[in-house]
């Protein structure tokens, strides 16, 4: 029965699957064009590669004019997908080729791999069943040979060559997996007829083997080895692999082990319950342990540092002979106290029986005697209590006993030499079927067997796991909560996470069984001065710098110069995560939020946060008027979050001065990035009625300038205020500012004559200060009134100027939005294809700056501008890109532009209801926020597509409109 989630499949002939899951028959010669880009879905495939799926990469039979040949496959196709019930967003034009936009799970070729991989990773927890389930899911996949008609290109062999291994190999891991679970009498029929058709294959023949002898057929077990000595041999002239002469060896001596193998350590303890996402961990452990003679698994408390020793150390004792010990052995010191002699402890976890006198040389002595011959790997869990101690006796063990390997579990390391570290980090949480969900809905199924992960869950249950950062207790706290909460209900209390994850195991250590007890064990094991620090760190929202740290935190028992040792300290232990990339600091969300408890019991809260929003005010204040370099932009960028964190303290403590000071030092910032934010600050701060007359005035001259791109009633009448302000007090640098603002806000009405008296008035007031940088915000309002009133070449001109200008100073953001103003005067008189190139450049400049506003009006009129060209191919995902930057930056201008993208584009399909509607929209969001030539056109637009869709009075209304804006 086929996978009704899979709308493409190639495993077999290539298919399209409507919304009810019934195949829709493909054209030949469109079949081998949409496995090559089902097979890349969500990727760009560029149009030489699909040129050579289609008529192969020696050019013999490639088309005279292979671009055009390759568009009339790629309209077939179209066509076949509509027939199916598909969108026609599905198969998107994107430079240099074409893109297969949906998600690979509709394409059975990534489905049937992403099964291979779970596969394994239930195989290597040991699930057996579950493995095998995920195997059959699998091959229930495949309907005959991959890409069995799509031709025989270099590509289409190859990929199916590729793809038909992987299914050999999932049939044989099968066989595995029921050979281990004593299914190996059912399984010998298919092996045959498998070694049959693969008479070279080693693997299965090594199965074959295996199944025979172990069904008592010894004899067939040695002529099955035989037979594929001789075909070896005659065909390739080698010998069958060591392995596999060592299992006939074994075969012959009887000397076979039976499955399931036995764990040799009685110390080990079985696995309860599976182990989900961390078989990278388990991978890159054993490779640190075959580079190295310790390895110390290190994480904060909850991260399943114990779990994952476990599970390697079950790795190694299952396969002795494939890595580096022959036994394993396991040393737990969780219950410990402090104090208690490691030596001792290890001798009494390992049997090792007392030799003379009690003490603790005699102990050590009778522990390295004990793991001095053999290869041994010994497991020491929980160290950090006793970590000098630890430290001490495991490299006097590594030394004196030269085939001993460590893997010890932290909180911090052992600081030894030779020592390699592997941190634990948090589970995966970027996706609703990733590990940590995985683990959530396992561990809820527990409690609740008819729990299940669907549509209204999983986004949940993902968003649950990212609150808790991907560690994997807190998790299984929280799915334990799922016998008697939704998992709704366990979000919305997350708030108070403490009071909720209380439900650990009866059987577990004390110090797992609630969130709490795990972060109580590790503040217990730190000294008062990292106490101190930690709790003090709390007040930092999205991270610090050691230089913030050092300004903030550096009080009541902590001096400025122990911060940074302090810092490093609790690095060490796990609790602070370090960002080399960056120099950056932060917690983990669970970790800060038991650290603001302890600062509250401390009743340090208040004093930190005042030194915290003085912190943030003098950073401001430093580097507020700089922004426009990008290396200031991204350094206050990263601080947004304690900026916002340090503005609510002002508000709630009632500092408005400093609220003030701080809000409008980021004025500029907030200009560049997220302007509603800064208008949120400000305007809460007004609201106050605090503040002295030029600190308002101030406040309100940004509401203004955070608001000339779509200015209100409000934001005119802000700045218009300030400007009075300003001039009573005679502060003459802000009154030019001001003036400037009105002049800006004034590029979608009012007198232009007005408007450039005061920027000519603000141009000899301000001069060239700030290194000549208002001099160039002059030039760029120019421009702007030039672009309003549409005079095009004018606007070229000053753009290009005012460009000249910007870059001078340096200011690459404000540059980007000068280009993309450059691009609309340059496509408006004429020269489209310069303009295009212009708005392209505009794009590059922008990205990656986190100024979601210059990049959607970037984005958005290099797709209207593509629109004039006749390059209509990939707008439909610049619009998308656009609208969604848009909506994030809260910009109705630019949203209103994507949906008259769109309405373009409707009314060439021949859609002019569709049209209709998204001018509709567009007009709304725009209101008066636009220059009036670009309004009239819209209301021109709109009067065309209503005609079309039979609404002759909206047409007439439209055209009258039109006709007012222009007159």
């Amino acid at each position: 029965m086929p996978n009704t989630a899979v709308t493409f499949a190639v495993l077999g002939p290539a298919e399209v699957r409507g919304p009810g899951g019934s195949a829709t028959a493909l054209p030949p010669s469109v079949r081998a064009l949409l496995a090559r880009l089902a097979l890349s879905c969500g990727r760009v495939v560029p149009v030489d590669g699909l040129t050579d799926a289609l008529w192969g990469d020696e050019g013999d039979d490639l088309p005279a004019d292979a671009a055009n040949a390759l568009q009339i496959r790629v309209s077939k196709l179209r066509r076949a997908l509509a027939a199916a019930g598909l969108g026609a967003d599905v198969l998107v034009t994107q430079a240099p080729g074409y893109r297969l936009a949906v998600p690979p799970d509709a394409v059975d070729a990534h489905v049937f791999e992403r099964l291979l991989a779970r596969a394994r990773e239930e195989t290597s927890a040991g699930n057996v069943t579950a493995a095998l389930g995920c195997l059959d899911e699998a091959l229930r996949l495949w309907r005959g040979p991959a890409l069995a008609d799509v031709g025989q290109t270099t590509w289409a062999t190859t990929e199916s060559a590729r793809l038909e291994e992987l299914r050999l190999g999932a049939v044989e891991d099968r066989f595995e997996l029921l050979l281990e679970s004593g299914g190996h009498n059912e399984a010998v029929a298919d092996i045959e007829r498998l070694v049959a058709r693969h008479p070279l294959r080693e693997r299965l023949h090594r199965l074959l083997m295996l199944a025979l002898y172990r069904g008592g057929r010894q004899a067939e077990a040695l002529a099955a080895y035989q037979a594929l000595r001789r075909g070896l041999a005659d065909e390739l002239g080698i010998d069958p692999s060591p392995e596999l002469q060592a299992l006939a060896e074994a075969i012959l001596r009887q000397q076979v082990p039976s499955p399931p193998r036995e764990v040799r350590s009685d110390r080990l303890p079985r696995r309860l319950t599976s182990v989900i996402g961390r078989q990278e961990d388990v991978t890159v452990a054993l490779e640190r342990l075959a580079e190295a003679r310790v390895v110390t698994l290190t994480g904060p408390g909850g991260m399943g540092k114990t779990t994952l020793a476990l599970e390697i150390a079950r790795r190694v004792n299952e396969t002795p002979d494939e890595t580096l010990a022959d036994r394993v052995l396991l040393v737990r010191l969780a219950a410990l106290e402090p104090g208690t002699d490691v030596a001792d402890a290890f001798a009494a976890e390992l049997g090792v029986p007392p030799q003379g006198t009690a003490s603790a040389d005699t102990a050590a002595d009778a522990v390295e005697e004990h793991l001095r011959d053999g290869r041994t790997l010994l497991v020491v869990d929980n160290c950090e209590h006793l970590v000098d101690d630890v430290a001490a006796l495991v490299e006097r063990l590594a030394v004196a006993c030269p085939r001993l390997r460590v893997l010890a579990t932290s909180r911090e390391a052992l600081a030894i030499p030779g020592e390699v570290q592997v941190a634990v980090g948090p589970l995966s949480v970027t996706q609703n079927d990733g590990p940590a969900v995985r683990l959530f809905a396992e561990r809820a199924r527990a409690v609740r067997p008819s729990f299940t992960l669907d549509e209204e869950t999983a986004p949940v249950v993902a968003s649950i796991c990212r609150r808790l950062d991907g560690m994997p207790l807190a998790i299984e706290l929280a799915a334990a909560r799922v016998k008697a909460l939704s998992p709704a209900d366990i979000e919305a209390r997350l708030a108070d996470r403490f009071s909720l994850l209380t439900a650990g195991p009866r059987t577990g250590e004390a110090r797992h069984r609630t969130l709490r007890a795990t972060l109580d064990w590790s503040h217990d094991l730190l000294s008062e001065a990292e106490r101190r620090l930690l709790r003090r760190l709390a007040v930092f929202r999205g991270g610090w710098t050691p230089a913030a740290a050092e300004q903030v935190c550096a009080f009541g028992g902590v001096s400025g110069g122990e911060v940074l040792d302090l810092l490093f300290r609790l690095v060490d232990r796990s609790l602070v995560v370090p960002e080399p990339a960056t120099g950056r600091f932060r917690l983990l969300v669970t970790v800060r939020d038991y650290a603001w408890a302890r600062l509250e019991e401390a009743g340090e809260i208040a004093e930190c946060r005042d030194r915290h929003l003085a912190y943030c005010v003098r950073l401001a204040e430093e580097h507020g008027m700089r922004v426009r370099d990008l290396a200031v932009f991204t350094r206050l960028y990263d601080e947004h979050d304690n900026f916002r964190a340090a503005v609510d303290h002002a508000l709630e403590s009632g500092d408005v001065e400093n609220g003030f000071r701080l809000a409008c030092a980021l004025v500029m910032f907030w200009n560049y990035g997220v302007r509603y934010e800064g208008t949120r600050a400000l305007t809460a701060l007004l609201e106050t009625g605090g503040g002295s007359a030029a600190a308002r005035a101030r406040a309100l001259q940004g509401i203004g300038l955070l608001h000339v791109y779509y200015p209100t009633p409000r934001s005119v009448a802000a700045t218009e205020e300030s400007l009075a302000v300003f001039e009573e007090i005679g502060d003459v640098r802000n009154a030019a500012i001001s003036r400037l603002v009105m002049a800006w806000a004034g590029q979608y009405g009012g007198d232009p004559g007005h408007y450039r008296a005061l920027i000519e008035r603000s141009r000899r007031e301000l001069g060239d200060s700030d290194d000549g940088w208002w001099l160039g915000m002059t030039e760029y309002l120019e421009a702007l009134l030039a672009l309003r009133v549409g005079d095009f070449e004018d606007a070229v001109v000053r753009w290009r100027r005012a460009l000249d200008l910007a870059r001078a100073v340096g200011d690459r953001i404000i540059g980007s939005a000068i280009l993309a103003h450059l691009g609309i005067a340059l496509r408006e008189s004429g020269r489209r294809e310069e303009a295009l190139a212009v708005l392209r450049e505009s794009v590059d400049e922008v990205r990656g700056r986190n100024s979601l506003h210059g990049l959607t009006f970037a984005l958005v009129h290099t797709a209207h501008t593509r629109l004039d060209v006749g390059e209509g191919d990939d707008v439909t995902a610049l619009l998308a890109e656009a609208d969604d930057v848009a909506r994030r930056a809260r910009n109705p201008r630019c949203q209103a532009w994507a949906a008259w993208g769109r309405a373009r584009m409707a009314r060439v399909r021949g859609d002019a209801g569709s049209a209709v509607r998204e001018c509709r929209d567009a007009l709304a969001l725009l209101k008066e926020g636009e220059f009036p030539w670009a309004r009239a056109r819209l209301w021109s637009f709109l009067a065309g597509c209503a005609e079309e869709a039979g609404l002759p009075d909206e047409a007439a209304h439209a055209r009258k409109t039109a006709a007012a804006l222009t007159g």
